[in-house]
Formats: structure tokens, C-alpha cells, sequence
């Protein structure tokens, strides 16, 4: 399966977040599709859409630049979720059953996608991708909870759910310019994190652009395009 993206940058869990990144992921990824999923734990749909919220002005820069903003919900969050309008599709948290899935899918006009741990489990004909995590040590704690708390997959872990043909993986937790290459060739389709994105502007840049070099090399994507 082609995932819809193969960067998706996902907002840090507290804190301000510097919209001026955009600038830099869209220098670093060139042509390399990108998206970003709005999240913070436990917030309703309307907290992360707030537009004089923390993230209002990472949404307005990525609307302004067309890319493609995915909403991080719980399943008791959904049917407001569907509701709003100005997103391009939902992501369901906490291993979403197939039940779940199955009757969210009809309604969806965009893109579906879910957050999973553990073994692989059925349902991808029902999503346009899984994100698995963590793959490796996650280099940003959840509020809290310490870091280094959640037990890393590995890349077996990985595998075992790449091994599925109709899977689209997205790998997550301490996915860098150091990892990401295992990951690829463990089987992801895409590359996801949160530090990688949302750290100091100079190095964002760098690390985009060498996630995207690598996801070239092993998925033939396009040449970037340099201004």
C-alpha cells in the first residue's frame, strides 16, 4: 500500500510550538510528502483546533502551506472529531479495535490512520496507515511519565508488522538520521517523531533532509526541488 505520507511530524505533547518550522521541514523534505498530526494527550478536538490555542499558529502555517493536518483523538472524542471541518483525516490513539474501525471507516471522508504497541494485530484494510511505536527508546517523555518508560518494539518488533503485504507502517520512537535507515529496511513505509521536528531550527533542517535522502534511496521517491 502507498502511504499518503511518508514524514509526519507529530506536535510535541506540552508547550509552545514554533511555526517557523515549517519553513525548515518543507527546505529539508523537498518533494518528500510530509504531513503533521495534531496531538496532545488528552485534549478534546476543539483544544487542538482552539485557533488561540498553543497550536494555532503551526495550523495556519501548514494550511497556508498545504500540508496535510491529521487529528489525534480518543475513540470517546470521534464523534466530535468527524464533525470539524479544516483537517484532512482523524488518527486513533489507544490500539483502536476492529470493531472501532470498522464503523468509523463509512464516515470518514479522509484519511484514517492508527496508533498501535505491542503484536501485530488485523485491520489494515480498514486504514490508510499504522503508526507503530516505540520502535526504539523514544527520545520525548509523555507528561508524567518518565523517560525511557514505554518498552521499545526493536526492529523484530517492527518486522512482524511490515510482514503483512497490505500493511502501511509508519515507525515512531527514536526514529533519526541514525535509525531511520533499519527502519526502512525493516519494512516502514513512512518515518515519523517529535524531537526530530521540533528542536533547534538548524538541525530540524538537517535531520528532515536526511530522513527524506534515505526514504528516497530505498522507495525511489521523486529529486527534491531546491529554490
Amino acid at each position: 500500500m502507498t502511504p499518503p505520507f511518508r514524514l509526519l511530524a507529530i506536535t510535541p505533547p506540552t508547550g509552545p510550538v514554533d511555526p517557523d518550522l515549517v519553513t525548515r521541514w518543507r527546505a529539508g523534505a523537498g518533494d518528500c510528502a510530509l504531513a503533521v498530526l495534531l496531538r496532545e494527550p488528552g485534549a478534546a478536538p476543539d483544544v487542538l483546533l482552539d485557533p488561540a490555542g498553543r497550536l494555532a499558529p503551526l495550523v495556519r502555517r501548514c494550511r497556508d502551506r498545504a500540508i496535510p493536518l491529521l487529528l489525534a483523538v480518543d475513540l470517546a472524542h470521534v464523534a466530535r472529531a468527524v464533525e470539524l471541518t479544516g483537517i484532512d483525516g482523524l488518527h486513533l490513539r489507544g490500539d483502536p479495535s476492529l470493531a472501532s474501525l470498522a464503523a468509523l471507516r463509512p464516515r470518514l471522508p479522509g484519511l484514517l490512520g492508527r496508533a498501535v504497541h505491542g503484536e501485530p494485530r488485523p485491520g489494515h484494510h480498514l486504514v490508510d496507515y499504522t503508526l507503530v511505536a516505540p520502535v526504539f527508546p523514544p527520545t520525548t517523555a509523555q507528561p508524567g511519565a518518565p523517560l525511557g518508560s514505554k518498552r521499545p518494539l526493536g526492529l523484530a518488533g517492527l518486522r512482524a508488522w511490515t510482514a503483512d503485504p497490505a500493511a502501511c507502517i509508519v515507525a515512531l520512537g527514536g526514529v533519526g538520521p541514525e535509525t531511520a535507515r533499519d527502519c526502512l529496511a525493516a519494512g516502514a513505509r513512512a518515518l515519523a517523531g517529535i524531537g526530530v521536528f521540533f528542536g533547534p531550527p538548524g538541525r530540524v533542517e538537517q535531520d528532515v533532509a536526511a530522513l527524506s535522502e534515505q526514504l528516497r534511496a530505498w522507495h525511489v521517491l521523486p529529486p527534491p526541488t531546491r529554490a
